[in-house]
């Protein structure tokens, strides 16, 4: 059907439909003003608080509800988004705590204007709730939102809480969450991953203990307190007892209503307490300190306009040495932030150290808060990062939790700038880390979220590779026009929320074309464009400053030349080189060679290793194809005349190894498939008899030489790891083969963890031995070496020589107490020229508990050095128990005591218990050996500490 419009109805159509179009493209936002009572209770680290909160509603939208952040809620247990995270990034330390350290928040009972509201609990989080108004909020009015609240801090887990006295209270009131163009933006508290909140006014009043020293964000309005804190400077000897302020200003409610005083203020007040009062203006946050402690400096700084505003800092006697010139550090911050940006709006700075356990920095509106640092130098940095984000974050206040780069990586930007203006150009640790995951094609883009972010991506991406997108999108435009469109996004921008699309316009004013070329980098994996490296270097230690150059200015190639050693029983002490290419950024190529002298065997040995790597985005993420290759000498004969003939090994293994891609960055699982055959020559001695006739007399003359032999083996290994914080394990199927024989078998390790330190690792291996065309006793001797084994193997039976071994084929003495954890892994020793117990070329069980013992019942924790302690247990069964007309015990096992040393790089285990068995065996094949020569040795030159380090580095 068609209507007839006249074109008085028609202007009036096309008139609204302007104007609705105008309203959704013109900006606003919500305002949020806080009115707050709290005091705080040192002894139970809680707080009791009365709030007032008038909601402005300047969004087109009609209102029925408002989210609220409910964050100290997220310390409330072990199933929280925070603590989800935490496991995920590997921290382990709140899941564990104790009941006491964690914290919530409640007694809440809402009202808005004065009406009782209900609130409704968030689907999946537990700090967040929506409140209900009674009366829908419609466009320009406002409402006035009322609550008591009671807080216990937690340990300080993260930016906030409490370590002993020392409080650091953030993200504690009930905040309405962000209502914008988008939408609503309630989300759970996150330690990777900061905030967005709406801007307003504080007036908070703040009751403690009146031998507090309180820093907060905004200025204080008590002059007493400001006069009591002037004597507490870096120069006085004692500090003055503190002045008691019990008056509490009534708070107000617009029409001149009061509340009424919290009376659990009322009841601190009666115990000797004061009362501080904060306001600022133009914020979207509060944060308070309080330490006993605290050093206070006060200096006034000269901005570029001639105004001037007020700097405090707030440390401890402890960290005087580092701190005594953090005012000036600040004051520098301030005036760089005000030239290169804009100036700074507020009247205040503050900058507050916190306890070692916060670890690093944190912002808030007009006041941070900063770990003990090492130096005076990296406090001066972390000042002016951390004082920069009153620019970005602060002033500038875009969502952050979902673009964290125009945060995190805009300010890193100003502070390399500051840094480098100041300590010169700095090293490039953080681009060589980036492009090795670049290159890896483990990166995300710029354009990822706090909490999609895996937790090396979030500082080499969010931060790093933002700095340096600021840095070329500086060069493009030049710095003077970079210079004038920055102050010109910050000048349109502050005090408001600017997205992604808000900044690229402002750049657009600039040049169109840059921004056409640049922003969708933001978008994009990989190396920037002006970031590719060229040329080539040689590293050395013997090449004066040539690894400092390298960190300054990286290049594509660089080869690695230094001195290296090395020992083993045969060829002693060995002196030789180390000539590589194995860097960050890794090569495609790379190439090991360590050529070794021996000199006790008079020879030259070598390590050596070739490897190709193709890396893609698909099923299959990285691809080596590989050579590795060494020699050395592994076990020696000694004549009728002393003269000492050493036998060597000499192997060449190529492979390929697969490493799979897992679709999720911050997946803690690594799966790969690895193929190597092993190539072999083995030197021996071979023994001959001649007979030597004299005159009438025939004597028998003994006579030996070096044989070699070549042997092969191949192997196919499949791993699955998960090295997640929270009960990690790994698993890998082996399969072996060589002329006579199949060994397939499998490999698992699980760790429990403790609730305070250490715990449990359950190590399962099951393996099968398969003769090929038959068995034969002849194929029994000639793969002896090959058999599964109870014990730990010996270096003879490193048959891949994939073990280092001090003395590999020594029988005696210290040397022999060496011991591989492979197959069964106990850790009792049969001697090799015996029928070793737990031995068999047909199947093999066995479980391995390994357990660490807690520091206040370890007696070795009284030496000056500290020597960790565990626990073993080993408990197996292999097939010939299980035979018929057999007497041995079906089940053995051992249990006793390992010293973990260097890492656990180097292993000591002491059998206390064993089976039977073993104790027969002994007493059988070694009756005069003593307790000390059952003890055994491991030494794990890639244990988990190092593995972790290469998963690191191959990200």
């Amino acid at each position: 059907m068609i209507k007839h419009i006249s074109l008085q109805k028609l202007f009036l159509i096309l008139a609204a439909c302007c104007f609705f179009h105008n309203g959704i493209a013109q900006y606003w936002q919500q305002k949020v003003s806080y009115v707050i009572d709290v005091t705080l209770n040192d002894k139970e680290k809680t707080l009791d608080a009365y709030e007032k909160i008038t909601y402005t509603n300047n969004s087109p939208d009609t209102l029925s509800f408002i989210w609220f952040h409910l964050w100290p809620n997220a310390y409330k247990n072990d199933k929280t988004a925070f603590s989800d995270q935490l496991l995920v990034n590997g921290n382990t330390k709140f899941y564990f705590s104790d009941k006491e350290q964690k914290g919530y928040i409640n007694r809440l009972d809402f009202k808005v204007n004065g009406i009782p509201a209900r609130t409704v609990d968030h689907p999946e989080y537990i700090d967040i709730i929506k409140l209900l108004l009674p009366k829908p909020l419609a466009p320009g009015q406002e409402v006035i939102i009322s609550t008591p609240f009671h807080v216990k801090l937690p340990f300080n887990f993260s930016r906030g809480g409490y370590d002993g006295q020392s409080f650091q209270v953030s993200q504690w009131y009930p905040k309405p969450a962000v209502y914008d163009q988008n939408g609503w933006h309630p989300m759970p508290y996150l330690d990777q991953g900061e905030f967005y909140s709406e801007f307003g006014s504080f007036d908070v009043r703040i009751t403690v203990p009146a031998d507090y020293v309180v820093a907060a964000t905004g200025n204080l309005q008590n002059e007493e307190e400001l006069k009591w804190m002037a004597t507490r400077n870096d120069t006085s000897g004692t500090f003055p007892a503190p002045r008691t302020h019990t008056k509490v200003k009534q708070t107000r409610k617009p029409g001149s209503k009061t509340i009424s005083n919290n009376p659990v203020q009322a009841t601190a007040q009666q115990a000797q307490t004061k009362t501080l009062q904060y306001l600022q203006n133009k914020v979207h946050d509060f944060a308070w300190f309080a330490n006993k402690k605290f050093i206070v400096n006060h200096d006034s700084c000269l901005l570029p306009s001639g105004r001037q505003i007020q700097v405090f800092t707030y440390y401890t006697r402890e960290e005087k040495e580092t701190w005594n010139a953090s005012t000036s550090y600040a004051k520098d911050a301030i005036r760089f932030y005000s030239s290169e940006v804009g100036e700074y709006p507020y009247d205040i700075v503050s900058v507050v150290q916190g306890p070692q356990s916060f670890g690093g920095g944190m912002e808030y509106p007009t006041i941070t808060i900063i770990s003990p640092m090492p130096s005076a130098k990296e406090l001066d940095v972390t000042i002016a990062h951390e004082i920069g984000h009153n620019w970005f974050y602060g002033i500038l206040a875009s969502n952050e939790r979902d673009h964290p780069w125009m945060d995190e990586g805009l300010n890193s930007f100003y502070e390399k700038k500051y840094t480098e203006g100041k300590y010169g150009r700095s090293s490039q640790e953080e681009e060589l880390f980036f492009q090795t995951k670049a290159l890896r094609h483990t990166d995300q883009p710029i354009e990822t979220t706090s909490q999609q972010f895996s937790e090396s991506n979030y500082g080499l991406v969010a931060y790093h590779k933002t700095a340096e997108w600021m840095a070329y999108l500086e060069e493009k435009l030049g710095k003077e026009a970079f210079r004038n469109a920055m102050q010109r996004y910050f000048k349109d921008w502050q005090f408001r929320h600017p997205q992604p699309t808000d900044f690229r316009e402002e750049i657009e004013q600039t040049s169109p074309q840059v921004a056409n070329e640049l922003f969708p980098l933001l978008s994009k994996k990989g190396i920037l464009p002006n970031h590719e490296l060229n040329g080539s270097t040689i590293i050395s230690p013997v090449i004066k400053h040539s690894v400092r150059n390298y960190l300054l200015n990286p290049t594509r190639n660089a080869l690695i030349l230094s001195p290296a050693i090395g020992i083993n029983s045969y060829d002693k002490f060995m002196i030789g080189a180390i000539i590589t290419n194995y860097k960050l950024p890794p090569s495609k190529f790379q190439l090991l060679a360590i050529p070794l002298y021996g000199t006790g065997s008079k020879q030259f040995n070598w390590l050596g290793k070739l490897n190709y790597t193709i890396t893609s985005n698909g099923i299959i993420r990285k691809s080596d194809v590989f050579v590795n290759s060494s020699r050395f000498s592994m076990d020696e004969f000694t004549g009728t005349a002393g003269e000492k003939i050493r036998m060597q090994f000499r192997k060449i293994t190529p492979g390929i190894k697969l490493t799979f891609r897992e679709n999720d960055p911050r997946s803690t699982i690594n799966k790969y498939i690895q193929w190597k055959t092993f190539f072999i020559n083995e030197e021996s001695i071979h023994f001959t008899n001649d007979s030597i006739i004299s005159g009438t007399d025939t004597t028998l003359v003994t006579r030996y030489s070096t044989n070699s032999k070549d042997r092969y083996l191949n192997q196919l290994k499949f791993v699955y790891e998960n090295s997640r914080a929270l009960y990690p394990f790994n698993a890998s199927l082996l399969v072996e083969q060589s002329t006579d024989f199949i060994r397939p078998s499998i490999t698992a390790n699980y760790f429990f963890n403790y609730p305070k330190k250490g715990g449990l690792n359950v190590r399962f291996f099951a393996g099968k031995f398969l003769y090929l065309n038959g068995k034969t006793i002849a194929k029994q001797f000639a793969n002896d070496r090959y058999h599964l084994n109870m014990s730990g193997a010996k270096g003879y039976e490193d048959y891949t020589y994939s073990d280092y071994f001090i003395g590999r084929n020594r029988f005696e003495g210290l040397e022999s107490q060496q011991i591989m954890i492979r197959d069964g892994g106990f850790k009792v020793r049969t001697d090799l020229l015996a029928d070793k117990t737990g031995k068999t070329d047909d199947w093999l069980t066995a479980l391995n508990f390994t357990t660490t013992v807690p520091d206040n019942i370890n007696p070795l924790s009284v030496l000056p050095v500290k020597i960790p302690l565990r626990l073993f247990l080993d408990v197996g069964t292999y097939a010939e128990p299980w035979k018929t007309n057999t007497g041995d015990s079906r089940f053995l096992f051992d249990a006793g005591i390992q010293i973990p040393l260097l890492a656990e790089t180097l292993n000591i285990y002491i059998p206390l218990l064993y089976s039977k068995t073993y104790g027969d065996y002994f007493k059988s094949h070694k009756p005069e050996t003593s307790f000390w020569k059952n003890v055994s040795f491991s030494i794990d030159l890639f244990n988990r500490d190092i593995k972790a380090l290469n998963r690191e580095v191959e990200f």
